[in-house]
């Protein structure tokens, strides 16, 4: 009888440890641009998926669909999120936005903006936007206007914070991250044909002001450090590296100021040989295109391929997360 009610009370603390709420969830942040674009960032999560409750937010720090991801979390029991920007840079308005709706910051850093392009996500994604340009629109100023002249319109004054009753722990965005490197590394390698020949240049989508700008490209310029020294232990470097931002959303004497930065360099370097361009954006869309119609008229090697598909992007999430949580 005693060993009847043992195994009894062992099966039902087996019950209920089986049934634990998990104490930590991922909370993935990207931009949204279509379901093709949507779908490679969604795949992406699946190896953080099959460790951890994971929901992905699509939107430039949009409140309602981090609002809906936080609230499946936290239906789940999680206790501890950690929340994935998963952005080009640090240095825009988006991850400062996305820090002051959790309670990160105390004051917003910036005029608020809420875009909310909802209709192109895959379906049973739980949490989505999209945008058909895959860019972080005018990265720092709701009132900035992109090079046709017009205005996003409609801004709030103000934004509530997110309800959450989680711990939050926010990583860091891709900015100038080993991983990121060695994809452009492999991007680049692609293209060559005589290294020692080739200007190679990176060129990422940019912010509107003239800091995060800076910021932006010294990361940028941080890549393209650890891309030569990649390229050093293989024998095969590069004669020269440079970075560069679009700036696509920037007023039109901006706009056309880095339109022709962009041109000068790729005329510089095929004067002293041959020039890759490659993007620096993290899915395919319409915008990593405009880069080579930007360059009509100039001689130059051009693939288009971004960061995704690849699996170190779901590995770079997987880091994120797994230091985040570290003592």
């Amino acid at each position: 009888m005693r060993l009847i009610l043992i195994s009894a009370l062992l099966g039902v603390f087996h019950l209920s440890f089986g049934q634990q709420s998990p104490r930590v969830g991922v909370l993935v942040l990207a931009h949204g641009a279509g379901q093709t674009w949507n779908q490679q960032v969604i795949d992406a999560t699946k190896s953080v998926a099959a460790k951890y409750p994971t929901e992905v937010a699509f939107g430039m720090a949009l409140p309602r669909t981090m609002q809906e991801g936080i609230d499946k979390l936290e239906a789940k029991g999680v206790k501890e999120i950690v929340v994935v920007p998963l952005f080009i840079s640090s240095h825009s308005f988006i991850i400062r936005q996305s820090e002051y709706l959790l309670g990160l910051r105390e004051k917003l850093a910036d005029p608020p903006m809420v875009m909310d392009h909802s209709n192109d996500a895959p379906a049973g994604t739980s949490s989505h936007g999209g945008h058909d340009s895959g860019h972080a629109g005018s990265h720092g100023s709701n009132h900035s206007m992109n090079h046709t002249g017009t205005t996003h319109g409609n801004e709030p004054t103000s934004l509530p914070r997110l309800t959450v009753h989680s711990q939050i722990k926010f990583a860091r965005p891709l900015d100038d991250h080993p991983l990121v490197a060695q994809i452009l590394a492999d991007r680049i390698a692609s293209l060559s044909k005589d290294p020692a020949r080739e200007t190679v240049i990176l060129v990422g989508h940019g912010p509107n002001p003239e800091d995060d700008n800076r910021n932006w490209v010294r990361d940028m310029e941080s890549l393209a450090s650890q891309v030569r020294q990649l390229q050093e232990t293989s024998g095969k470097s590069s004669r020269m590296i440079l970075c560069a931002t679009v700036r696509d959303d920037a007023d039109p004497a901006l706009y056309n100021q880095a339109k022709e930065n962009l041109r000068s360099l790729v005329r510089q370097g095929s004067q002293q040989g041959d020039v890759i361009v490659v993007p620096v954006f993290l899915s395919s869309g319409s915008v990593e295109q405009k880069v080579a119609s930007r360059l009509e008229g100039l001689r130059f090697a051009w693939e288009g391929k971004t960061l995704l598909p690849d699996p170190r992007i779901s590995a770079f999430i997987m880091d994120s997360v797994e230091k985040q949580l570290k003592p």
